[in-house]
């Protein structure tokens, strides 16, 4: 972008005693540091995206059938 607001610009708006301009040109200058943070982090996802990551080589856990059932619900299993 050739339009960037800098720091410059905004001491010297404010040697010109502009406060509209200061303001404006904060947000601006906010804004860029805000986007240019995304455009960083959206890459780092585009890295990970639909890469399988490591896991625990258990699996998933499995409910013991010794486990008993505190809902109050009966185990149709067991009769």
């Amino acid at each position: 972008m050739s339009n960037e607001t800098t720091i410059s610009d905004i001491v010297a708006l404010s040697a010109k005693d502009d406060a509209a301009g200061v303001k404006s040109a904060i947000g601006d200058l906010l804004q860029q540091k805000v986007m240019v943070s995304l455009e960083g982090k959206k890459k780092d996802f585009a890295k990970t995206f639909l890469t399988k990551t490591q896991t625990d080589s258990k699996g998933p856990e499995s409910v013991s059938s010794e486990e008993k059932i505190e809902d109050g619900s009966r185990d149709a299993s067991t009769t």
